[in-house]
This record gives C-alpha cells, sequence and structure tokens, in this order.
C-alpha cells in the first residue's frame, strides 16, 4: 500500500495540469519605444510611467509595457523589468516601473506594446532618476505626451503592415491636448500554454 501512494500523487498531479486550459495571447500588432540615456546613473533608482486609457475589444487584448536594460552594444539586453502598478483616475489608467539602473547600463528602452484588438490612447509619458542624494528627480523627455506635429519624434516604432491597424493623433488626452491613438482589428490569437505576461 505505501509503494501505491506516490503512484497515486503522481497520477493525480498529471490529471490536473492535463485538465489546466491552454492559455491566448496575441503578438504585438504594434510597439513604440522611447531610448532614456543613463550614461553616468548607474546603480541609481529609476520610475517611469505612462498614462494609458484602454478599450479592449476582449479579454486577452491589453498594453504591455516593459523596461529594457540596454549596454553599450546595438542590442546588448541586460534584462527587462515588467510593471504593473496601476493607478486609476477616471478613464485612464498609469502603469509604472520602478527599478535600478544596472551597472552595466547606457541606456533603458521603455518598451509600449499593444497586444490584440480595441482601441488604446497613450500620454504623458515620464521619466525620473535618482540624483546622488538618492532623490527622484524628473527627466525632460521629448515629446512625451505626443503633441508634435511629427507623431513619433524621437520615438522607435515596429513597422506597419497591416491596414487593421490605425494610428493617429487623438483629442482625448491625460494631459495637454492630444494622446497617442493606437487603434487595432482583426487580430488572431495563437495559444500557448506557456504564455508569459
Amino acid at each position: 500500500m505505501k509503494n501505491r501512494y506516490p503512484v497515486f500523487i503522481a497520477l493525480l498531479f498529471c490529471a490536473t495540469a492535463a485538465a489546466q486550459p491552454e492559455r491566448f495571447y496575441y503578438p504585438d500588432a504594434f510597439y513604440f519605444v522611447k531610448e532614456i540615456k543613463t550614461e553616468g546613473l548607474q546603480e541609481r533608482p529609476f520610475h517611469l510611467e505612462i498614462s494609458v486609457k484602454e478599450n479592449p475589444a476582449d479579454s486577452f487584448s491589453r498594453p504591455r509595457i516593459y523596461a529594457v536594460q540596454v549596454r553599450k552594444g546595438k542590442e546588448d539586453i541586460i534584462g527587462k523589468t515588467l510593471i504593473y502598478a496601476t493607478v486609476i483616475d477616471g478613464d485612464w489608467k498609469t502603469y509604472s516601473i520602478d527599478g535600478i539602473v544596472d551597472k552595466e547600463a547606457t541606456r533603458i528602452w521603455f518598451y509600449i506594446a499593444v497586444n490584440g484588438n480595441g482601441s488604446f490612447n497613450f500620454d504623458n509619458l515620464k521619466c525620473s532618476i535618482a540624483d546622488i542624494n538618492g532623490t527622484l528627480v524628473e527627466r525632460d523627455i521629448s515629446n512625451y505626451s505626443f503633441e508634435n506635429k511629427n507623431l513619433f519624434a524621437g520615438y522607435f516604432i515596429s513597422a506597419r503592415p497591416s491596414k487593421d491597424l490605425i494610428i493617429q493623433q487623438s483629442a482625448e488626452a491625460s494631459e495637454g491636448k492630444r494622446s497617442l491613438q493606437v487603434i487595432t482589428s482583426r487580430q488572431k490569437p495563437g495559444n500557448n500554454r506557456i504564455a508569459k505576461n
């Protein structure tokens, strides 16, 4: 009887794992990246945030936001920091990321993507890095509120091959007069049992 107990537990574990539903995810429909220089600011706390108004078409569609620290090489990535401290102010959410600038980082890529279908507005991107005394100091970021005539001045953006993707300025804003609006439709999800947020 004692020898059957471990076999029973193993069978129970396998049955539970097999019964878990598959997770669905969307690939990035569109992304944009703001590069923030960090030379001379290594090993200091940083805070990044962006305001987002979300109207997803389904429960899988959402924005994805990362901070990716990079060394001197073109794509010499140290690692990424995922968010999700969320503060809701009316229809707008503020997504923030807190971390420490790596001792080898020369820049941080603030990566914002739209996964799936719906309408998403982005506004009021902010970056603060601690001074020598440890006090967070807000840094100047060009086109932080998407007010420029050239909507993506100062950003890296993904290719926009899809006719089901609309990218435009919007009069809805959390601050200022405009925001960036990304509208996606007809995106098709894949499935992945180990899809990660």
